[in-house]
Parts: C-alpha cells; structure tokens; sequence
C-alpha cells in the first residue's frame, strides 16, 4: 500500500506550476496528505542591482511578492481539509529542492515543466531533470496542459 503524507510542490508561480498545484491537492485530498508548497528565490546576479536600490531592499520585496503568491494560490484551495506550508528561500532552484524534499520528508515531489526545446534545454539546463535525477522521493512532472485528468 502506498501512503503519501507530505507531498512538495515547488513553484515558480506558472501555468505549469499551477497545473502541477491541482495535480498535488488531488493527491494530497485523496490520501490526507500535507502539501509544502515551496518557492525558491533565486540569488541576484552582482551587476544586476541598479545604484538607487539597496540589495536588502530588493530582497525583501522578493519575499513579500512570493509570499503573496502563494497565499493566493493557497486560497484558490481553500475549502480543502490538508494542511498547507507556504514557504520561501534563497538559492539555486534545483538545489533547494532537493534539500527541502529531504528535510522534511517527502512522500513526493509535484512539479511542472516547461518542456523546452533541445536547444534551449541544452543551454539552460532543466530544473525538473535535475530533480529526477537527485530526488530522495517519487517525482511527478506534469506538463501544461498536456493530459488534465484532474480538474478543479
């Protein structure tokens, strides 16, 4: 018998994201599961911070920008009995997935891809392969909006 308890659902706040979301409430409603819903900050790149704005100022805007999001993701969920974590942090996407998945015992990783094509996943890699390969738990890719079994 298969139990999921916690299932992780990082997001960029995307259609993928957000399909990938519906996809982890269905689980999460089918098996009383707790949902993390994580999204990931990345660092600023040195060069990029204009002189007018101060590092810490533009960070915290990241965060309560973030934050708002995924209290309004949340709340599109609301009238479900599971237990949501909204939870933001710096770093490098695949990474902090990766070590949130172990931290707090996932059951499953939930996420979308944005199915790019060869070149550009040549060049920019694919947060969602990385996860596959390194992730301690189950992980379920869900493109948009290629088969929608599920619906809200």
């Amino acid at each position: 018998m298969i139990t999921i308890k916690r299932i992780l659902v990082p997001t960029d706040f995307s259609d993928q994201g957000k399909t990938a979301l519906m996809y982890a409430v269905a689980f999460a409603d089918r098996f009383g599961a707790a949902i993390d819903l994580l999204h990931v900050l990345e660092p600023v790149p040195p060069g990029a911070l204009l002189s007018y704005v101060s590092l810490n100022d533009l960070k915290k805007g990241m965060q309560e920008e973030a934050e708002k999001h995924l209290e309004t993701l949340h709340t599109e969920w609301n009238n479900y009995a599971f237990p949501v974590r909204k939870i933001v942090v710096e770093g490098h996407p695949f990474v902090e997935i990766i070590k949130h998945a172990k931290e707090s015992n996932a059951d499953m990783i939930v996420m979308g891809t944005h199915g790019r094509g060869a070149i550009a996943h040549m060049l920019l890699g694919s947060v969602a392969e990385k996860v596959v390969r390194k992730s301690p738990c189950p992980v379920l890719t869900v493109r948009h909006p290629e088969h929608e079994f599920v619906h809200p």
